[in-house]
């Protein structure tokens, strides 16, 4: 038995059941282990979910940690609303994992009751907010665009992004096409103020 197994087996459980309802005793029944071994490998339920966090995140982006990407690269030769655009798809994707979407729709609907959930929406939102400046750097390095102030320029992105990939989620939930296009219209405006020749599409 080894921790991919453990936090699978709770995973399913908060699905079917909320996260404040999963005890240790059922996460180790699920997972088909003892009690005392389950505690051999975490301490505690926030542990896990911790764990479970970064384990499936870093599954559904193919293994590749953020910090080693080059953002230079990715940027060369493109235009800005290539890369913006490209860039929140590859992210949307990521988090429409089958996996990744059922952890989230637990984080989501545990996060206003329950300290560790909103501490992983919170460690997840600085991420997004890291890797935006990240890339905004990359961009006014190659000169795709200018920004006067970069890390304001990158938040106020990465904070529409959040919010519009928000309604989205909810949009599919909910069964309706009330977000068709928004993102599109966002990421066109953005383009709009930024680019280096005040002339984007």
């Amino acid at each position: 038995m080894n921790k991919e197994n453990i936090v699978m087996a709770t995973l399913e459980l908060a699905c079917e059941n909320g996260l404040r309802s999963v005890s240790m005793s059922q996460i180790a029944e699920k997972a088909g282990i003892k009690k005392s071994s389950l505690y051999s490998h975490f301490s505690s339920k926030e542990e896990i979910i911790t764990e479970m966090y970064t384990f499936l995140r870093k599954q559904a982006n193919h293994n590749r940690e953020i910090g080693q990407f080059d953002y230079g690269s990715y940027v060369e030769g493109k235009e800005l609303k290539e890369i913006l655009l490209d860039t929140v798809l590859s992210y949307e994707k990521m988090n429409r994992n089958p996996q990744m979407e059922m952890f989230y729709k637990v984080i989501i609907s545990e996060k206003t009751l329950n300290p560790i959930a909103a501490e992983i929406m919170v460690a997840e939102t600085n991420t997004m907010i890291w890797a935006t400046k990240q890339l905004f750097y990359a961009i006014m390095a190659k000169k795709v665009a200018y920004f006067e102030n970069i890390d304001s320029a990158a938040i106020s992105f990465a904070m529409g992004v959040h919010a519009i990939l928000d309604f989205r989620m909810d949009d599919c939930i909910a069964g309706s096409n009330q977000s068709n296009g928004i993102l599109e219209q966002y990421i066109n405006e953005f383009c709009r103020a930024y680019s280096k020749d005040k002339d984007a599409e």
